[in-house]
């Protein structure tokens, strides 16, 4: 997809299986061991064949990916070193802010 929120929408839109289970919730919470996949009738959208003929594919090493298949399975949960981008995170203003409610 071309940016998050366009993936964010492709999942609302019911194109994505999570184990043979049609998921439209963006922040659906996949565990280790699941499956993937873009649902057969929406591997011909032009959206998904434009991403998926993209070169600019940084696959993380905890999914193993078929991209001929656009199934992906979920290896395991990345680690805080697995963001690809610089992030500062301070613990204590996280677990203050969820106290609150």
């Amino acid at each position: 997809m071309p940016t998050v929120f366009a993936a964010r929408q492709f999942v609302g839109h019911g194109h994505v299986l999570v184990n043979g289970k049609r998921v439209n919730v963006p922040s659906y919470r996949v565990r280790e061991g699941d499956v993937i996949e873009v649902r057969e009738k929406s591997k011909q959208l032009a959206l998904v064949l434009e991403a998926a003929q993209s070169a600019e594919r940084d696959t993380p090493d905890y999914l193993e990916v078929d991209h001929d298949k656009m199934v992906a399975k979920f290896v395991r949960t990345p680690a805080f070193a697995d963001v690809p981008y610089a992030a500062h995170m301070e613990p204590n203003l996280v677990i203050e802010f969820y106290s609150r409610s």
